[in-house]
C-alpha cells in the first residue's frame, strides 16, 4: 500500500518498502532505517533531516518495543495476555500505553455501533487467524481445532461459532482508574466447550500499529522533524511533508490479487493512512475466501455468503485521516458496513476513503470514494472503468481482465 500501499500480507511489505525507497531521489538525501523486530512485520522510518536520524531511530525502536510489550497476545507477560487470562469480575493494573489504546478502541467501538470490536479474538482463533496458527500448526490444542488441509485451516463448525459468540462484546471490558493508575476489568463470563474453559479475550493488534504511527509522528514533530514518513507493516503509515512539496503518492493494491497493478492512486501529506483487506490474512475453501476480519454481529468472517450465494462485498478499504489508530479501527468497520453504509458513516467526518467492492464473484469490481474526483486516479491498466457520481460520491465500475 503506498507510494505504494499494498494489502497482501508478506509480499505487500516488500513491495511497499521498494516503492517507498524509490520515492527518495538523489536530490533528496534521506536517513532510512527499517526493522522486523516488532509486531511480526516491517517498520520503516524515513527522515530528510539526516542529522536527527540516528537518535530518533533509537527512540522509535524503544517506543515500538514498549507498545508491543503492552499489547502482544503472544507474550504472557503483556497487559493484554494477562487480561485475557482473567475470569469475569477480575481486574489488573495496566500501562498508560495499554490504557490509551483501549480508549481508542472504545471510541471506535461506540462510533461504529460495535462493528469494530477487539473482543472477537476467540472467534478469530476459531477461524484459524490467531498467532498460534502462524506456523501452520496449532500449538495449544483447543476443542474446536480441525486438522489442516494442505497446510491451510478449514472452516469452523457452526456449533463452535455459536458456543464462542457470547464472548464477543467490548462492553464487557471496563477501563477505570484507581489512585491515578489505569485498571482493566473483565465482566464477560467464560464459556465451557467440551470441558475446556475459554475466557473472554481481546486483541488490540488491529490498532496497535496505527497507534505506533501516531506516537512516532508526534515524536518526530516534537523533535522538529518536518519532512519524512513512518511505516508500520503494510497497513499503517504516517506522513509528514516532503522536501519538494509534492507530497507522497499512495497506491492501493488490487483486491484479491486480481492484477499486479495497483487499482488506485491518491496523494498523502501530513496525514496518516490505514488499510484493511479481506486478503491480507486469509485462506480459501472451495469458492469462499475466509479472512481475519470477523463480523461481531454474526461470528463469521467478512463477506461470508449465504448458502448458494456468490461471495461479494467490500474487499479493501484505504483510509486517510488524522489518527492511524482510529483509521485502523474504522477501516475494519467500514469493510463490514459495505459501500452505502460506509459513505453515510463518513458524512461530516474528516476521514477520506477509497473502497474496492466485489459486486459479483471476483471480476466485477466497483470503487467508491468520498474524495474529490481529481484526488483519485485509477491506475489499473487491465481494467476498463466507467465513472459516475451518486449523491456527491464517486462510483467507478469495471471488470478485471483475468
Amino acid at each position: 500500500m503506498e507510494g505504494a500501499v499494498r494489502v497482501k500480507h508478506c509480499a505487500a511489505a516488500v513491495l511497499l518498502l521498494t516503492l517507498l525507497a524509490g520515492a527518495v531521489s538523489g536530490a533528496e538525501a534521506a536517513f532510512i532505517r527499517q526493522t522486523t523486530d516488532y509486531f511480526g512485520t516491517v517498520s520503516l522510518l524515513c527522515l530528510y533531516d539526516e542529522a536527527e536520524g540516528p537518535a530518533v531511530w533509537e527512540e522509535v525502536k524503544t517506543l515500538l518495543g514498549e507498545i508491543e510489550a503492552a499489547v502482544s497476545v503472544s507474550d504472557p507477560s503483556s497487559d493484554v495476555a494477562r487480561f485475557n487470562a482473567l475470569e469475569a469480575g477480575e481486574s489488573l493494573p495496566v500501562s498508560e500505553i495499554t490504557a490509551e489504546i483501549v480508549s481508542v478502541a472504545r471510541r471506535a467501538w461506540e462510533e461504529t455501533d460495535g462493528l469494530y470490536d477487539p473482543t472477537v479474538y476467540p472467534l478469530v482463533d476459531l477461524w484459524g487467524f490467531s498467532p498460534r496458527f502462524n506456523t501452520n500448526r496449532a500449538q495449544d490444542a483447543m476443542p474446536y481445532d480441525r486438522p489442516l488441509q494442505d497446510g491451510q485451516p478449514v472452516p469452523a463448525e457452526d456449533r463452535f461459532v455459536k458456543a464462542l459468540f457470547p464472548l464477543a462484546g467490548f462492553g464487557g471490558v471496563r477501563l477505570e482508574r484507581r489512585g491515578g493508575r489505569p485498571f482493566l476489568c473483565k465482566q464477560t463470563p467464560s464459556v465451557v466447550i467440551e470441558n475446556v474453559r475459554i475466557p473472554a479475550q481481546m486483541d488490540l493488534g488491529g490498532i496497535a500499529k496505527g497507534y505506533a504511527c501516531d506516537r512516532v509522528r508526534a515524536l518526530l514533530e516534537k523533535r522538529g522533524c518536518a519532512e519524512g514518513y513512518f511505516v508500520c507493516g503494510g497497513s499503517s503509515m504516517a506522513f509528514l511533508a516532503r522536501p519538494d512539496g509534492s507530497g507522497y503518492t499512495v497506491a492501493a493494491g488490487n483486491p484479491r490479487s486480481l492484477s499486479a497493478e495497483p487499482y488506485a492512486q491518491l496523494a498523502a501529506e501530513r496525514t496518516t493512512l490505514s488499510t484493511s483487506s479481506d486478503e491480507s490474512h486469509s485462506y480459501r475453501s472451495g469458492d469462499i475466501l475466509y479472512c481475519h476480519i470477523i463480523d461481531p454481529g454474526t461470528g463469521y468472517p467478512l463477506n461470508y455468503p449465504a448458502e448458494g450465494e456468490v461471495q461479494r462485498g467490500a474487499a479493501s478499504v484505504t483510509l486517510l485521516g488524522e489518527s492511524a489508530a482510529m483509521g485502523d479501527a474504522l477501516s475494519t468497520a467500514l469493510c463490514l458496513m459495505g459501500p452505502e453504509a460506509a459513505l453515510r458513516f463518513l458524512e461530516g467526518r474528516e476521514e477520506k476513503m477509497v473502497m474496492a467492492v466485489c459486486r459479483s464473484g471476483e471480476t466485477l469490481v466497483e470503487v467508491v470514494s468520498n474524495l474529490p474526483r481529481e484526488a483519485v486516479e485509477l491506475a489499473a491498466e487491465d481494467c476498463t472503468w466507467a465513472c459516475k457520481e451518486e449523491n456527491g460520491h464517486i462510483l467507478y465500475s469495471g471488470e478485471w481482465a483475468r
